[in-house]
């Protein structure tokens, strides 16, 4: 693997973790639990992407650390699948249901394939490796419906002056932020096939992966630590205010 692309997946790994840190301590000001929630995802996630990297960087195969990364990432996505019922669907009993069913695809699959030897879990062709797949890319696509949701909802009380404009935004940002991490879920099918044909870890899908990673985190950024000059773009360009029809 092309040198470049283990520092561009480094960077991705950075972000995540600096994302967590931030959100760890905005959650110790506010005392709030969703930012908590995310800041175990994304703390999580950062360690686990760069112990990833780490034997490539070595130069050494190290399965205690591939399989150490796939644990840590695993058990960070019961916080975002929590963080997403208690702000969308604290009500909703389907809710709860749909963060352990998804746990529970997330780790048999880590568990069996492990089990069997595929530590980093790239043999698509068990269905082990399906159960592992969908338990990290089914969070975000719920992530996309319901922020996408909240948002067509908050653009209608915009006109009606009864949402700040960078709230409706947020929603926004957190869709495309769910859309990019889906993008970087369904990215790994081809790249994984690719493998599981030639032997050879593909150049390209460490650039891909990477790529909408690192996408995806700085767009977090933008929703929970949007810059003034973010913020006064937003306030700026929100619709002008129509008197409500009774």
């Amino acid at each position: 693997m092309d040198e470049k692309t283990y520092y561009f997946n480094l960077v991705a790994a950075l972000l995540y973790g600096l994302v967590g840190i931030r959100l760890l301590a905005l959650s110790r000001r506010t005392r709030g639990r969703p930012e908590r929630l995310l800041s175990l995802n994304y703390l999580s996630s950062g360690i686990s992407y760069f112990l990833y990297e780490l034997p490539g960087l070595l130069g050494h195969e190290l399965p205690w650390v591939l399989i150490t990364a796939r644990i840590l990432y695993t058990a960070g996505i019961v916080p975002l699948l929590l963080f997403t019922r208690d702000v969308f669907r604290s009500e909703a009993r389907w809710a709860n249901a749909l963060v352990w069913s998804t746990a529970l695809f997330l780790f048999s699959g880590v568990f069996v394939t492990t089990l069997k030897g595929d530590i980093e879990g790239l043999d698509f062709t068990s269905i082990w490796f399906w159960c592992d797949w969908i338990g990290y890319t089914a969070p975000y696509v719920w992530i996309t419906a319901e922020a996408l949701i909240a948002y067509s909802a908050a653009k209608k009380r915009l006109r009606l002056k009864l949402c700040n404009p960078e709230v409706a935004n947020r929603f926004l940002l957190w869709g495309l932020f769910g859309i990019l991490a889906t993008l970087g879920g369904i990215a790994l099918i081809p790249l994984y096939a690719e493998y599981a044909a030639t032997q050879v870890w593909p150049v390209w899908g460490d650039y891909v992966s990477g790529g909408l990673e690192a996408a995806a985190t700085a767009v977090l950024w933008f929703v929970f630590f949007p810059p003034a000059f973010f913020r006064r773009w937003v306030n700026r360009a929100a619709p002008a205010a129509v008197d409500a029809e009774f």
